[in-house]
C-alpha cells in the first residue's frame, strides 16, 4: 500500500521529535502527536511538515488550509522551502520564518522575525542557530553554523560561524569555542 506521504520529506519531523523529546525517550508516537497538537506553535510546525510531505493534491490542499488556520491562531508563519529538522520553540507568539533555507537544530523564541528587507532578499541560516526573543534577521545575508543571536538584536549583515552577536545593529560580541558550543546551543 502506498503511503499518502513522502516518508523522506517527513525526516525533519523525526529530527524535531528526537530533539524535543530527548529528555523523554520513553514517550510514544501517540504522546508526541498529542503534545504537538496541544501546543499552538508545534501544531503549526507539524502541519507544515505534513503539508510538505503530502503526495496527493487533495490531501495537500486540506493540510494547507489547516496549516493556514493554525498559523493565524498561533502567530507562527513559516515561509521556508528548506527548514531543517530539530526545531525547538519553547514559547509561542509572533514568529516569522521567511528564509531561503534554515539548517538543522534551530532554537527560536517568541517575537522573532527572519525575513525580507525589500531590497536584497531573504537570509540563509546554518545549523545550530539560536534566536533570542525579539531578534530580527533581515536581508540577503548568511548566518553561519553555531550562532547565537541575543534577544532584541537586529542582524542586517553576515554572521560568521561560532559567533555570539548582539545589538542594534548586531555585531559579533565574541567567538564561541568548540567546547562551549554544545553548552550554549544544545538543548
Amino acid at each position: 500500500m502506498n503511503s499518502p506521504f513522502d516518508c523522506e520529506r517527513l525526516t525533519p519531523l523525526h529530527f524535531d521529535w528526537n530533539r524535543r523529546f530527548r529528555k523523554f525517550p520513553q514517550s510514544t508516537i501517540l504522546r508526541r502527536v498529542l503534545y504537538y497538537l496541544s501546543q499552538p506553535q508545534y501544531r503549526t510546525l507539524l502541519l507544515h511538515r505534513l503539508r510538505d510531505a503530502a503526495r496527493s493534491g487533495w490531501l495537500r490542499s486540506l493540510l494547507s488550509a489547516l496549516h493556514d488556520s493554525s498559523s493565524r491562531r498561533s502567530g507562527l508563519e513559516i515561509h521556508c522551502p528548506s527548514l531543517g529538522g530539530g526545531v525547538i520553540m519553547p514559547h509561542w507568539g509572533r514568529i516569522l520564518l521567511n528564509a531561503e533555507s534554515i539548517g538543522r537544530d534551530l532554537y527560536v523564541f517568541h517575537g522573532v522575525t527572519v525575513g525580507n528587507d525589500y531590497r536584497t532578499g531573504i537570509p540563509r541560516m546554518g545549523n545550530n542557530v539560536f534566536l533570542g526573543a525579539g531578534a530580527i534577521v533581515l536581508g540577503k545575508i548568511e548566518i553561519g553554523d553555531n550562532v547565537i543571536v541575543a534577544a532584541g538584536s537586529v542582524v542586517v549583515g553576515n554572521v560568521p560561524p561560532n559567533s555570539l552577536v548582539a545589538g542594534n545593529p548586531a555585531r559579533v560580541i565574541r567567538t564561541i569555542p568548540d567546547d562551549e558550543i554544545s553548552l550554549m546551543i544544545g538543548y
